[in-house]
């Protein structure tokens, strides 16, 4: 009987090795899939991937969401601007120091009535404005140079209305153009 009980008691300290070593083993082994244990199965790796494609899916619905709200501000502010009456600030005259230029000749003023209907150029330098206002202060509309021709419409003072060849009807000065032979 003696030696069943060694039997035994060999065989119930075999066990309690047997799962103590078990645990120490199991918990100190790599992660699968980690660069400590490369391989792991293609059940462990299909699951992995579909966890991270649903947790882009959920990133890409979340931005999908604030682009479309990003958007929906973006068109009211568009609204508002296209909505609000904008207001030009006048601006400041700021005195030049010009260098004493030479004075074109006055063109000799001819009756208003004689005016309407000729053909004017600029007279002087490259170019001359044409404004929206018979001012100096007027908006400028455009620079006319010398090789376009203005059709008087109207005198006023000594500022013409003209039209020009593409349409554009603004003021110019009598003193920066001259009547076309």
């Amino acid at each position: 009987m003696r030696l069943r009980g060694f039997i035994i008691l060999g065989a119930i300290i075999s066990v309690l090795v047997g799962f103590w070593l078990g645990k120490a083993v199991v918990a100190d082994s790599p992660a699968p899939g980690s660069a400590d244990d490369p391989l792991v199965t293609k059940s462990y790796a299909d699951k992995a991937i579909q966890e991270r494609v649903t947790d882009l899916e959920k990133t890409v619905a979340e931005l999908s969401v604030q682009a479309q709200t990003l958007q929906n501000t973006l068109n009211e502010l568009q609204n508002r601007v296209i909505t609000t009456p904008t207001v030009k600030p006048e601006p400041t005259p700021v005195p030049k120091e010009e260098p004493k230029k030479e004075e074109p000749a006055p063109t000799p003023q001819l009756p208003a009535d004689s005016m309407i209907g000729k053909t004017l150029s600029i007279s002087t330098q490259n170019y001359a404005n044409l404004r929206s206002a018979p001012t100096l202060e007027a908006d400028v509309l455009k620079e006319v140079t010398a090789d376009l021709e203005m059709i008087v419409q109207k005198v006023e003072g000594e500022w013409y209305n003209v039209k020009l060849s593409d349409g554009t009807i603004g003021w110019i000065n009598q003193r920066v153009v001259k009547v076309k032979e």
